[in-house]
């Protein structure tokens, strides 16, 4: 979409770099997985994903939804 320069609010929800990862279910933890291309942007952007999902408690909440 870049290279044709077509800029729409649609296409950018699924941009890696704004994510940068998306959490692994069914775990007993924390783990974010990252794109193997990702630049500096789509990093930053996990690192604050991480911590966000850390801190809702994802994993704990998972887990006692199935025990």
């Amino acid at each position: 979409m870049k290279m044709r320069g077509i800029k729409d609010e649609y296409f950018d929800r699924f941009n890696y770099e704004n994510y940068g990862g998306t959490p692994i279910l069914g775990v007993k933890g924390n783990v974010i997985i990252g794109h193997g291309i990702s630049n500096e942007i789509a990093v930053k952007n996990m690192i604050i994903h991480s911590f966000d999902v850390a801190k809702s408690g994802l994993s704990t909440r998972i887990s006692e939804a199935f025990n």
